[in-house]
């Protein structure tokens, strides 16, 4: 069994020899970009530089490899956002929101795959899949359509509009949703295995569990229903509450903070056919943590029985190498490996 069919095996709930290793968010670390010569900002936006930052994989000990850049902001940008320029420890970000004081001209825009850096992506993928043809599983990424929606209007607006406007914020997801859709089976197209859509804006942090069965579970299920390959749902923070609605949607897979009970979540999303990625701790173990930190609370996810062993968000950029490999070698001694 190779690396990819024990990724795709495990994401169908098929029985695998050892629990995978990877990141199913991003992992533009300084480090990797250091190791294999490929820094930002070229990495944001040259095809070449991109892949082979993205197939630094490997050094993190990693087991599956991510397409389509190193932010969350794709679809904001072609929508109108302004993006903050990268530095090598910076991501892309959302600097203006174009639609905060009206909804005037909010459209699905023309020639959408030739806009932004969808150009750059289509080349990435090529480049990716040539290399890694069948044995490794390639995955595309974007934030998804409420976090897209966010962006456009500016989050504590849209959250007040959930109640005061509900009509507007319709508005805006009939547009974004459409858009994350079609992008979404744009990757599928270009060769990738699954499909992360990132829904940080959508957190029990920033929203009710009403309000977001209310709006996110129903827009989700509708772009699932439409999308030709298996996806993963994102969100940050504690997500104990809306795990079984996440697990609703019709995804293959949620991904989740170490915030969230990684053993209850097991339990339901596996009553749901849905597997779970996560949840070693971002910001605080694989940044500022030691290595013998990362490695325990590597075990611990372990022993909580997640399907695909992870980073539970986006690795931030300083984060050191060796952090990110403890991953890997906890997961070899827990199964006995080599």
């Amino acid at each position: 069994m190779n690396l990819k069919e024990r990724f795709m095996n495990r994401l169908a709930g098929k029985e695998v020899d050892y629990t995978p290793v990877g990141c199913t968010t991003t992992y533009g670390v300084v480090d990797i970009m250091k190791k294999v010569g490929a820094e930002r900002p070229l990495a944001d936006t040259d095809p070449q530089a991109m892949a082979t930052l993205a197939l630094g994989y490997v050094e993190a000990g990693f087991e599956w490899c991510k397409a389509m850049g190193w932010d969350i902001t794709p679809v904001s940008e072609v929508l109108g956002c302004t993006l903050g320029e990268p530095k090598i420890d910076v991501q892309k970000f959302i600097k203006v929101h174009p639609y905060a004081d009206s909804l005037d001209g909010l459209a699905y825009p023309d020639n959408l795959f030739e806009l932004g850096r969808f150009p750059a992506y289509k080349e990435q993928f090529k480049i990716l899949k040539n290399k890694l043809g069948d044995d490794v599983a390639v995955f595309g990424e974007s934030e998804g359509a409420w976090t897209a929606a966010c962006n456009l209007v500016g989050t504590e607006q849209f959250m007040r509009w959930t109640f005061k406007k509900p009509d507007q914020v319709r508005q805006v997801l009939d547009v974004t949703k459409e858009v994350v859709t079609d992008v979404a089976n744009w990757a599928f197209d270009q060769g990738a295995d699954y499909y992360v859509f990132a829904e940080p804006s959508s957190s029990p942090a920033l929203m009710s569990p009403r309000t977001w069965k209310q709006f996110v579970q129903p827009m989700l299920t509708d772009m699932v229903a439409k999308i030709k390959g298996p996806v993963v749902l994102h969100i940050c923070a504690d997500t104990d509450m809306i795990i079984p609605f996440m697990c609703e949607t019709g995804v293959a897979g949620i991904s989740i903070e170490e915030k969230a009970d990684m053993k209850q979540a097991v339990q339901v999303a596996h009553e749901k056919n849905v597997r779970v990625f996560g949840n070693v701790a971002t910001a605080t173990t694989l940044f500022n943590g030691t290595p013998e930190d990362c490695y325990q609370e590597t075990i611990a996810a372990l022993e909580n029985e997640t399907d695909f062993l992870a980073p539970g968000c986006g690795i931030a950029p300083g984060s050191p190498l060796v952090n990110l490999q403890q991953i890997r070698k906890a997961r070899d001694d827990y199964f006995k490996i080599g």
